[in-house]
């Protein structure tokens, strides 16, 4: 049996033996070499050649972020950002997932190895299925200052409940700021991102979009013009008032905080007036949700097999028979509009 090659990156010896450990225990990886900063990194791709990387942020003489953009000019090749949560390496992070990373994820400990270690290995598959030519282009072209835009702040009566995983961040860097902020509905995103790392995203998102865009926080009641991202750890969930609660109820479907959940918990309050979309990643998170809002008259969009990088929750969600339009991501944010002026 063929095992796919992995080149591990970290100015850390024992968290380069953990994830040593973690790749050779399954059998269809082995670890082909080690690299302890970015410049060294970029030395082995043309050793070793490796089939996918795990790439720390935070090394001395060449970060990440720099080796990312050098390693992607030699080989097109998956790079699993393996980074300890800090304000600044988080946000370094989610700048290297604008620049072709695939995923990030906290890195292991001893004191969490059996956790991480099945995150890291579901990730590290994830990679070698990647669509990589849809990963590969840089997001830097939508930077732009937030224009003022006046919003008339009312409580949303129609909701937008967005599912998305690997590749996601790309995805909905692509589509919310594309989207206006005086819309008639408030917008409520699960992205599968490790705790800590999604108020960096949050905050991201909200300097690219013209919504007001943070993450969920207890007893919030969302606005038209809202854009909120569940925290990462925990299950977001609406009452039957429409408030946000939190839960730490164990992970539905291996995923915390799960988009089924949340999909599932608003329709008791937005009724038929809301949207389900279904983005990138591996699983069926989102299946049951895009289910329960069609059964109430409401509507569901998935992301094409051809723009996400997993086709894997898009395509559960197309085989419930619940999808209204598969569309390519670019063609997302037109037709949420579109939608939130019909229901």
């Amino acid at each position: 049996m063929k095992k796919f090659k992995v080149l591990i990156v970290d100015d850390s010896a024992l968290i380069r033996r953990i994830l040593k450990d973690i790749i050779n225990s399954d059998e269809e990886f082995t670890v082909v070499d080690e690299a302890k900063d970015g410049l060294q990194a970029i030395d082995k791709i043309k050793e070793v050649d490796p089939d996918i990387i795990t790439l720390d942020i935070e090394m001395p003489k060449v970060n990440g972020l720099i080796a990312l953009q050098h390693i992607l000019k030699i080989k097109n090749i998956p790079i699993l950002i393996v980074s300890s949560y800090t304000k600044t390496g988080s946000k370094i992070a989610l700048k290297a997932l604008e620049l072709g990373a695939i995923d990030v994820v906290e890195k292991p400990s001893s004191l969490d190895y059996k956790d991480k270690k099945n995150e890291i290995l579901i990730k590290l598959r994830a990679g070698l299925n990647a669509n990589l030519k849809e990963v590969r282009h840089s997001l830097l072209e939508i930077e732009k200052s937030k224009k003022f835009i006046k919003i008339t702040r009312i409580e949303a009566t129609k909701l937008v409940a967005i599912a998305s995983s690997t590749g996601g961040p790309k995805s909905l860097m692509d589509i919310i700021p594309k989207i206006n902020g005086n819309i008639d509905g408030a917008i409520a995103i699960v992205q599968h991102m490790p705790a800590g790392f999604t108020r960096s995203f949050a905050e991201r998102l909200d300097s690219l979009s013209h919504l007001n865009v943070f993450e969920s926080y207890d007893n919030c009641k969302l606005m038209n013009g809202d854009c909120v991202i569940a925290q990462g750890g925990k299950h977001m969930v609406f009452d039957e008032k429409g408030y946000i609660i939190h839960t730490d109820d164990p992970p539905y479907h291996s995923v915390k905080p799960s988009a089924d959940i949340m999909m599932i918990s608003a329709v008791k309050h937005f009724k038929n007036k809301i949207i389900g979309v279904v983005l990138t990643g591996m699983g069926k998170d989102g299946s049951e949700g895009v289910s329960i809002i069609k059964k109430m008259n409401g509507r569901n969009i998935a992301e094409s097999q051809e723009s996400a990088l997993i086709y894997g929750m898009p395509k559960a969600a197309k085989e419930t028979g619940a999808v209204d339009f598969v569309l390519d991501r670019k063609n997302i944010a037109e037709k949420i509009e579109e939608l939130l002026n019909e229901i």
